[in-house]
C-alpha cells in the first residue's frame, strides 16, 4: 500500500489563524481572536506575519504543519482562506470554524466545529471570545490524531513542545464608570465634520453598543448606523467600529470604520479624545452622556 508521510516535526504550543488579508478583520483578530488564544495559553500566529512574499505558500505549509490547533474565519466565502483549510485538514489538524454569516461555511464543513456570531448582539465580541476560549481548551485536552478524514495516521510518536501551557494572566483595572447610556456629539476626521449619537452598553468591564453618524457630502446628507466593540480600563476608553451599514447613502461612495481613544471627564458623563479612520485620517471627537430623565433613542440624522 502507498502512502505519503508528512514530516510535522515537534507540535509547538500555538494555534494558526486563518483569516483574510483585509483591514476589516483587524479589530476582530486584534480585540478577540488574539486574546482568546493567549488566555488559552497558545502563541498566536496570522499567516500575514510570518510570510515572506516570495514563499508565501512555504510559510504557511509549515507553520500549518507545526501548529496545535487553527482557526479560520469563513466569513465572505475567501478563496486562500479555504484553500489554507484544506491544508490544514489534510494534516488532521483540528480546525475552529468561525463566521457571522452561517451560508459562507459550505455544506460539506457544517458537521464540523464551528462558531457563529451575530454582530447585532452588543455582546458578540465577548460572547465569541468565550466561546473560543472554552474550545481551545478542550482541543488541548484531546492526544488523539487525525480525526477529520480517515486514514490519516501518524507514523511514530508525536511530539509535543515542552513548554508548559500557561495562560497569559492579565491584570485588568476596574472601570471606574459606568458608560451605559445615549451620548451625543461631533467628530472631525480628515477635514470633515460628522454628527454622532452613540449608544453604550457595558457589562463589567465589557462595553459595546451603536453609533449613528450623519455628514453631508456634496450638499447630500449621508447617515450611517456602525457597530462598536469597546475597551474600558480605568479613566481610559477605546471604541473600534467592527462593521457599518448605510441608513442613507447620499453621496458617499463608501465609509471608513473609525477608531477612538478616549478619556472619561465629567464624572463619567463625557468622553473625549483623537478619532482615526481605518484609511489613517485623523481627528478629534467629544461625546456627551444624555441626562436619564430625558429617556431619548439616537436620532438617524
Amino acid at each position: 500500500m502507498a502512502k505519503v508521510e508528512i514530516n510535522l516535526g515537534t507540535l509547538i504550543n500555538s494555534c494558526f489563524v486563518i483569516m483574510p488579508f483585509d483591514p476589516s478583520y483587524q479589530t476582530e483578530y486584534e480585540r478577540i481572536i488574539r486574546p482568546a488564544v493567549e488566555e488559552s495559553g497558545l502563541e498566536c500566529i496570522r499567516a500575514d506575519e510570518i510570510y515572506s512574499r516570495p514563499q508565501i505558500t512555504a510559510d504557511i505549509w509549515k507553520s500549518l504543519r507545526s501548529t496545535r490547533i487553527v482557526i479560520a474565519e469563513l466569513t465572505g466565502r475567501n478563496t486562500n482562506v479555504f484553500y489554507e483549510v484544506g491544508l490544514a485538514h489534510a494534516l488532521g489538524k483540528p480546525v475552529i470554524i468561525i463566521t457571522k454569516n452561517e451560508d459562507d461555511v459550505p455544506f460539506d464543513l457544517k458537521a464540523l466545529r464551528y462558531l457563529f456570531y451575530n454582530t447585532d448582539d452588543p455582546f458578540w465580541g465577548v460572547n465569541l471570545k468565550k466561546a473560543l476560549v472554552d474550545m481551545l481548551k478542550k482541543l488541548l485536552q484531546e492526544r488523539e490524531y487525525g480525526t477529520v478524514f480517515e486514514s490519516i495516521t501518524p507514523v511514530g510518536e508525536i511530539k509535543y513542545e515542552e513548554k508548559e501551557i500557561l495562560p497569559v494572566e492579565k491584570e485588568k483595572e476596574k472601570p471606574s464608570h459606568d458608560l451605559t447610556g445615549l451620548w451625543q456629539g461631533t467628530m472631525e476626521v480628515g477635514n470633515i465634520p460628522y454628527n454622532c449619537n452613540l449608544h453604550l452598553i457595558q457589562k463589567e468591564d465589557s462595553l459595546s453598543g451603536t453609533m449613528i453618524v450623519s455628514y453631508t457630502l456634496g450638499s447630500e446628507l449621508t447617515v450611517v448606523q456602525e457597530v462598536i466593540a469597546c475597551e474600558i480600563i480605568g479613566d481610559a476608553v477605546s471604541l473600534y467600529g467592527i462593521s457599518y451599514s448605510y441608513l442613507q447613502q447620499g453621496a458617499s461612495p463608501t465609509y471608513n470604520l473609525d477608531t477612538f481613544s478616549a478619556k472619561i471627564y465629567s464624572k463619567g458623563n463625557r468622553i473625549s479624545g483623537a478619532a482615526e479612520d481605518k484609511q489613517g485620517h485623523k481627528g478629534v471627537f467629544s461625546f456627551k452622556k444624555e441626562a436619564l430623565e430625558r429617556n431619548a433613542s439616537p436620532e438617524r440624522g
